[in-house]
Parts: structure tokens; C-alpha cells; sequence
């Protein structure tokens, strides 16, 4: 498993043209650019079963579900012996998709205590498509999955369609990067590595008014130069209330500037 240089590139939302899709095809066209293999899976077509969460718990020595899972058997096959991976989810109130919960939570109750996918080299793309809300969170979900699985992950990367053309050229990046780690498994030296690894990383440890501040950034810095001074609401203002305790205040200005370029956004 550890020796194959495939990269895989797992597409969890209902819509296959979707932004979803957009963002993990480019990490995968850049991944093939660097030499890796590649292949492009939409989750939709292999929605798994929910976990009955049986007892006894007979998954965790046999690694398969005791209940027919074709989808399952297929996705975690694919998962099992890829080179590297790359799962793209849409972010629903903050969250994943349904489908890729699905598969989570049969992956942790049958590989987790075995620990097959340790060192394999992945990273996580969320697209809050919408209102951007949730762009950090819903990549909370998928790193949790690489981190129990104790895979090598690369930093994630929130993305909304405010700036879907960094969040693109982003993906490119990391797939090129993703490319050049296949074939051998980096494996922690200890579970204390794993965390100390896991809390390294950008955006997972964001809270909520950290969030919304990226958020804030992004969709002011969208907004064309001529409409700048339209914008309400001032990001500095917002960072000096927070660094004085001023909590609920600095996020009431934040929202001034997500709501107001948004609004803006949306007169295009």
C-alpha cells in the first residue's frame, strides 16, 4: 500500500460541476503535472451506509463492516491504498456534507485502532459557497479524520467564491507539494508528535470570531478599488476593540464589513 503513488482525489458534495469539484480537479491536474498518478472519485456516487455502531465489535479485528457496504468496501479500498489524498467537502452550516460524515465514522469504528493510513500524506479543502460562514469550521471534521487516522497532513485550505481563484491556485500548490510525498509513508514517531503536528496547522484551532474575521478580509478584499470607501465597518477598529477586551464589539464591526461586502459583492 505504502509503495503506490496515486493520488486520490475524493469529491464529497452532490454536485459534481460544482465548486467542490473545481477545487479538488486542480489540486489533482497539479498533481499529475508533478509526475503522480491521479484519480478523481465523486463521493456521491458511493454514498456510504451509516455505522450501526454493533456490538460485538467485530470490525476492529476483521477491518471490514459486518454489514454489506458496498460503497464503503469500494471508497475505503481506494483510501487504503492511495498515495495520497485529497477530499474536497462543501460546507453545510458550518459543517461537512452528510456523505462524508458517513464515511468518517465507518472509517474510524473499523481502521481506526489499527492505524492502516499512519503517514499518509493528505490535505483537506472546504467550500463555504454561499455566505462564506463556516469556511474554517468545515474543515474541522476532515482534519479531525486525517488526525485519528494519524495521515501526514498538509495545511488545509478554506475557500469561499470570494476567492475561489486563491483558493484554486492554493490547491495547485498543495498538489504539486502532495505529489512529491508519495510512495513513502512519513509515520509519526508518537501520538504526542501526531497532536503537537495537528495544532501547527492553520485555521483547525480557529474560533468562531477568529473566523469571521478571515471572512472579513476576504470579502473586503474582494470588493473592486472603486468601491472600497462603500464598505462599512473598519477591520483595524474591530482588531484594536479585541485587543482591549472588547469582544462583542470588534465582532459587531466585522460583520459590518462581511455584510457590507457582500452586499456589494452581490451588485456585480
Amino acid at each position: 500500500m505504502s509503495g503506490d503513488r496515486t493520488v486520490l482525489g475524493l469529491v464529497g458534495s452532490p454536485n459534481k460541476e460544482g465548486l467542490t469539484n473545481q477545487l479538488v480537479s486542480a489540486a489533482l491536474e497539479s498533481a499529475a503535472q508533478a509526475g503522480a498518478a491521479v484519480e478523481l472519485v465523486q463521493m456521491s456516487d458511493y454514498v456510504v451506509n451509516a455505522c450501526r455502531d454493533c456490538l460485538p465489535w467485530v470490525c476492529l479485528k476483521n477491518l471490514k463492516c459486518t454489514y454489506e457496504d458496498e460503497n464503503f468496501e469500494i471508497l475505503s479500498q481506494k483510501i487504503l491504498n492511495c498515495g495520497g489524498l485529497v477530499l474536497g467537502t462543501p460546507v453545510y452550516w458550518m459543517d461537512t456534507s452528510a456523505m462524508v460524515r458517513y464515511l468518517f465514522l465507518k472509517m474510524f469504528r473499523v481502521f481506526a485502532m489499527s492505524r492502516p493510513l499512519m503517514g499518509l500524506p493528505a490535505f483537506g479543502i472546504a467550500i463555504a459557497g454561499g455566505t462564506g460562514n463556516g469556511l474554517a469550521f468545515g474543515l474541522r471534521p476532515v482534519y479531525h479524520f486525517f488526525q485519528v487516522m494519524q495521515m501526514r497532513a498538509l495545511e488545509p485550505v478554506p475557500a469561499t467564491r470570494f476567492d475561489l481563484d486563491q483558493a484554486v491556485n492554493r490547491a495547485k500548490e498543495l498538489g504539486h507539494e502532495i505529489a512529491g510525498m508519495t510512495g513513502k509513508r512519513h509515520s509519526f514517531d508518537s501520538w504526542e508528535e501526531c497532536l503537537l503536528w495537528y495544532d501547527r496547522l492553520p485555521y483547525i484551532g480557529s474560533n468562531r470570531a477568529a473566523e469571521r474575521r478571515l471572512l472579513a478580509a476576504i470579502t473586503s478584499e474582494a470588493v473592486p478599488e472603486g468601491r472600497k470607501s462603500d464598505i462599512d465597518g473598519d477591520l483595524a477598529r474591530a482588531d484594536v476593540l479585541a485587543a482591549s477586551g472588547r469582544s462583542l464589539d470588534s465582532m459587531t464591526e466585522i460583520s459590518k464589513v462581511v455584510n457590507s461586502s457582500s452586499k456589494i459583492l452581490s451588485e456585480k
